[in-house]
């Protein structure tokens, strides 16, 4: 079972709640993350660092500036 938890972003000096979900995959995981009504799915790259997977165009209707902050509140987590 998948349980969704609330991840605090802030950008443009305000704060949002996404909510997100940890999908296992295996020996890995995805975390699908809905923002502005869309899901939008991070992984690690092989460096480590969270990447958006766009399997259904769905980034490109999300500045890449709240991706960018919800990649560095990914990281410092």
């Amino acid at each position: 079972m998948n349980e969704t938890i609330m991840l605090p972003v802030e950008y443009l000096g305000a704060s949002h709640e996404l909510p997100l979900t940890i999908v296992p995959l295996g020996y890995t995981y995805q975390l699908h993350i809905e923002v502005e009504g869309k899901t939008l799915i991070f992984e690690k790259d092989d460096q480590g660092e969270y990447r958006v997977i766009d399997t259904a165009n769905n980034s490109g209707a999300v500045s890449k500036g709240f991706v960018a902050a919800i990649v560095a509140t990914l990281q410092a987590l």
